[in-house]
């Protein structure tokens, strides 16, 4: 992603793939008595789907970033409405608070992306614990989403993805941590370089077990209320977060691609 057209059609072809994700899950979750959330919804999935459209057609890249920094923005007051009448008890949905309010994180890294965007200008290379801070919670997220999914009987899934669930948290801890650090004026420490090995390890093997669970779901061999394009998302997501560590700390990027057409099944 050498040029400015290379990257931008990169973060708005994973972005808006990632967002027309969320207005399924959401849409997926609502109780049928929500009909004007449930509509919303649907919206936000014919919007994200046409914007990823354009993104993989190549349009003009200025014209759909500001397309699509005002739907984002749109969608961030849909997802924070959502919080506010969940927490108080004033809507009808199966998602959780902070599973919805996770993919509002997601939203506000691509706000910051399209920042850069809007001038022409590629997103620079951010400091690999900018990442490790957005993405570590929201794997443990990931996993702890499968866990809650599980049929009880599942306890050798369940143990594993309580597992990574704990593993993202404590090396969430040590992000937060070690982000103070870099007040000190020092940017790469050896603290920080073996973190970042060990995390790439975890993502890489939690990846696997997606790709496990997402095959399991599709051949009923799982019993559990997790849907394949929930595993596909979050293959992705991981995907981008190793690209972007990849990018930050120079080494060898992942073998895999975040703006891969998401499972229809």
């Amino acid at each position: 992603m050498n040029t400015f057209e290379e990257a931008a059609s990169f973060e708005h072809q994973f972005w808006l793939q990632v967002l027309g994700d969320h207005a399924r899950f959401i849409l997926d979750s609502l109780a049928e008595s929500q009909k004007a959330d449930i509509e919303k919804a649907k919206y936000f999935r014919q919007v994200f789907d046409t914007l990823l459209k354009k993104a993989r057609e190549k349009t003009d890249l200025v014209s759909l970033t500001l397309e699509a920094e005002e739907y984002a923005l749109e969608f961030r007051e849909f997802k924070l409405s959502i919080i506010r009448r969940h927490v108080a008890g004033h809507i009808k949905i199966h998602l959780t608070p902070t599973f919805i309010n996770h993919m509002v994180n997601e939203l506000e890294e691509y706000l910051l992306v399209l920042t850069y965007l809007k001038k022409k200008e590629k997103p620079p290379i951010f400091h690999e614990l900018h990442h490790h801070l957005v993405w570590l919670i929201d794997a443990a997220g990931h996993a702890g989403a499968i866990s809650d999914t599980l049929d009880a009987s599942e306890k050798q899934l369940k143990l594993k993805s309580d597992l990574f669930t704990k593993q993202f948290e404590d090396f969430y801890l040590k992000a937060v941590e070690l982000s103070g650090y870099l007040r000190a004026n020092i940017d790469s420490f050896p603290a920080l370089t073996r973190m970042n090995k060990e995390v790439k390890l975890e993502i890489e093997l939690f990846r696997g077990f997606l790709s496990e669970i997402e095959e399991m779901g599709l051949t009923k061999q799982m019993l559990s209320t997790f849907s394949p394009l929930m595993a596909d998302h979050m293959l992705r997501e991981e995907c981008y977060y190793l690209m972007k560590v990849a990018q930050s700390t120079n080494t060898n990027k992942p073998d895999c691609d975040p703006t891969k057409p998401r499972l229809e099944k």
